[in-house]
């Protein structure tokens, strides 16, 4: 297995970002939502370029790109919890990475790029919102030592109600 590089994203990565959202949406989540919901989900091209367009200079794409190729991505910006300081407070917004390179160690070497991302953009802390029935992807952060906080939130997607945990990690 050749190795693995995280980059800031540029342009050119969006299409394949937007490609390893559906996949690993439809991989991940088919434990939690029904065929047609999947099915439906369309590429977020449009909301990945306006974050990478952010003016924001706290706010990055990351890209993990394997021979040439991305296979995973993050974003991660200052926290928008209304409860959160943003000037301390980052936040891992997106994570992502495409369902054939799970298991291979992708999603260890791009948590860390965006914990050391958070970490030079000094933040202090950082959190992640994540489904509660979303059992992979959490056992993916707890191994990297974020822990949830006991805050929850209901957000509705496709006309229904995801309970989504808050996990905080010390930068």
């Amino acid at each position: 297995m050749t190795a693995v590089e995280v980059r800031p994203a540029d342009d050119g990565d969006l299409e394949a970002m937007a490609a390893i959202y559906v996949n690993a949406a439809r991989a991940g989540w088919a434990h939690i939502f029904d065929e047609p919901s999947l099915k439906a989900i369309e590429p977020p091209v449009d909301r990945l370029r306006a974050e990478l367009a952010s003016i924001e200079s706290r706010q990055q794409l990351l890209a993990a790109e394997r021979e040439g190729r991305v296979i995973g991505f993050a974003v991660v910006r200052p926290s928008r919890d209304e409860d959160a300081d943003s000037v301390r407070v980052g936040e891992l917004e997106q994570f992502y990475c495409d369902p054939p390179a799970w298991g291979q160690g992708v999603g260890r070497q791009l948590m860390a790029a965006a914990i050391e991302t958070l970490r030079e953009n000094r933040f202090t802390e950082a959190t992640l919102w994540v489904a509660e029935l979303n059992h992979r992807p959490r056992r993916i952060y707890e191994v990297a030592g974020w822990t949830f906080e006991g805050v929850t939130r209901d957000k509705p997607w496709r006309g229904t109600s995801i309970r989504d945990l808050r996990y905080r990690i010390t930068l």
